[in-house]
């Protein structure tokens, strides 16, 4: 089959791969200048809390950073392109096959592509990391995450691709719809059972000691009207000097996580702004919504892609499965904006209850300050950068919002 005549035999699902294709191929670009242009910021408003060494640190960073980043994204679609290019050479791929060689088609894949990317997840996770002083890891430490977060993946691909295919063998005419269901209980699942099995994967978790502390953070919690579950420390230090803590979990799992340099580096007080505002988060069922957001687009790209398999008229095989993967990582990077304008909303609600919470929103903008110079933070992003891939408002942003609240000001 020539190119036109494959072109002609496909119909529109060709030309919207290519256009959505050319969306992504632009947004890369845009992104690549964007970080061609990242200086440190001159602004006096930004200089009168960052001084110039850091905002020089931070721009190096973060250009090194979003330069691999786009690297990152382009070969990972050129790879897959090309494996899908290759595939038209084998017939066996292109029509209903055994499901275990199936699985082990695409469990082939996804070790590809980790041995593809490889050298570049070790330029941006070893190399420039060290570079910047964010990271402790020896290079056999850093392999030995790097390769359980692989196989971690590698497992949940292999098993997501392989779903899909056997859905479209055994159930051709609802398989879309299955597949929904299926990836809803995984994610609800996934949100109770990683806490407890996935996450100690990565890091040793105690809990809090510091009964002061702890007694400041149940305060907040109980104001905010949330069940907090167990506050725990994970060993962060021995990996990263960045700082940080989160909620996570559902249900019996839910939890505090609190990364141990946080506790050693900054004071009580400074630590319960920062643990506010993640109790705001559940305050306003953040993660429940963000869920909720996940799932109505996955049913929205499921349909795009059901409807795909139709204008096609492709029987189940493995080439059609990698077809329609490829589709939903375009559909989905395009759709990112759109997530991140509600992550950031989200952020700024956080912000704000977390001030009211605490009552002290001058310890709030120190932290902030603290937080960017720890983590290396970009202040005061392009607004066209901003829109692309920010998942919360820049920190000037963060810190000019903060300062409105005067009300919560002790």
């Amino acid at each position: 089959m020539n190119k036109k005549t494959m072109i002609s035999s496909f119909g529109w699902p060709v030309n919207f791969l290519i256009i959505i294709g050319a969306v992504v191929l632009a947004m890369l670009v845009i992104i690549f200048i964007c970080a061609l242009l990242i200086k440190a910021s001159e602004s006096r408003e930004v200089l009168r809390y960052f001084d110039n060494n850091f905002l020089e640190r931070a721009a190096d960073y973060n250009k090194s950073m979003l330069l691999a980043s786009v690297f990152e994204k382009l070969l990972t679609w050129s790879f897959m392109g090309v494996l899908l290019f290759l595939f038209w050479k084998y017939s066996f791929i292109s029509t209903r096959i055994n499901i275990g060689l199936a699985a082990l088609i695409f469990f082939l894949f996804t070790f590809a592509l980790f041995l593809f990317l490889l050298p570049l997840q070790y330029y941006q996770e070893f190399v420039v990391s060290h570079k910047f002083g964010l990271s402790n890891q020896t290079l056999s430490a850093w392999f030995a995450e790097a390769l359980k977060e692989a196989v971690l993946y590698m497992i949940i691909s292999t098993a997501g691709l392989t779903g899909v295919y056997a859905l479209m063998v055994y159930m051709p005419k609802h398989w879309w719809l299955v597949a929904i269901a299926v990836f809803i209980v995984f994610i609800v699942f996934a949100n109770f059972i990683f806490p407890i099995l996935i996450d100690p994967l990565f890091y040793k978790f105690v809990p809090l000691q510091d009964e002061e502390l702890e007694k400041a953070i149940f305060e907040v919690t109980e104001k905010a009207g949330v069940s907090a579950g167990s506050i725990l420390v994970a060993d962060a230090s021995r990996k990263t000097n960045k700082v940080n803590a989160y909620f996570t979990g559902i249900g019996k799992s839910k939890r505090i996580v609190i990364y141990d340099n946080l506790l050693e580096k900054y004071s009580k007080k400074e630590v319960v702004s920062v643990i506010a505002h993640e109790v705001a988060h559940w305050k306003y069922m953040h993660v429940a919504k963000n869920i909720i957001v996940g799932i109505a687009g996955m049913i929205i790209i499921f349909f795009i892609m059901f409807m795909m398999k139709g204008g096609m008229n492709m029987e189940a095989s493995v080439r059609l499965v990698m077809i329609l993967f490829i589709a939903f990582s375009l559909i989905a990077y395009i759709t990112n904006p759109v997530s991140n304008l509600l992550s950031r909303r989200f952020e700024v609600q956080a912000d704000m209850a977390a001030a009211e919470l605490t009552g002290d929103s001058q310890t709030q903008v120190e932290m902030l300050q603290k937080l960017a110079k720890s983590n290396l933070s970009y202040v005061s992003p392009s607004g066209v950068l901003k829109f692309l891939i920010y998942t919360h408002p820049p920190i000037m942003e963060r810190i000019k919002g903060t300062y409105n609240l005067a009300p919560y000001q002790k």
